[in-house]
């Protein structure tokens, strides 16, 4: 019976921690849409701006690089609400937030911003956690089939 509470405690945890982070992943998606608009280097010559204003004008001078990825987190954090779609969430997002990271280290982002990002990459990486028996089966079912006749037509839909 103890073993049932901790299991139960675990999916309860993940299940909170996916919440909290698809609430404020959907908010900063939604953000992204106007996040960028207008930041360019229009008063100040490149040699004159920092790492944080040099970023800030990258992603203005476009409109759709920041549609993209405000999309992709939107999608990631709906993804993360439902437990059948958690695990597709957590890799769809997964690459963007070390993005974030990077881009966050680099650039000499607000030190919040960065631990933001970690805290959310952590709970991908608790998800990978939780889901490495299926994360084992799909490799097995799509990379190491048995069954060598399987086209990857036939893996793609035992998948």
């Amino acid at each position: 019976m103890d073993e049932f509470k901790k299991i139960l405690r675990i999916d309860i945890l993940e299940l909170a921690l996916r919440i909290w982070t698809a609430f404020f992943i959907f908010i900063y998606g939604i953000a992204k849409w106007k996040q960028f608009e207008g930041a360019k280097l229009i008063d100040i010559s490149i040699k004159d701006a920092t790492e944080f204003q040099m970023m800030w004008a990258f992603f203005g001078t476009t409109k759709i690089y920041p549609l993209i990825v405000g999309s992709i987190q939107i999608t990631g954090a709906i993804l993360l609400l439902f437990r059948r779609t958690k695990l597709l969430g957590a890799v769809l997002l997964t690459p963007v937030f070390i993005n974030i990271i990077i881009l966050d280290i680099l650039y000499k982002i607000n030190e919040g911003a960065l631990l933001n990002a970690v805290v959310f990459q952590s709970v991908f990486i608790f998800i990978f956690i939780q889901q490495r028996q299926k994360i084992i089966q799909i490799f097995n079912t799509l990379i190491l089939a048995e069954d060598n006749y399987l086209s990857q037509k036939m893996r793609v839909t035992r998948f």
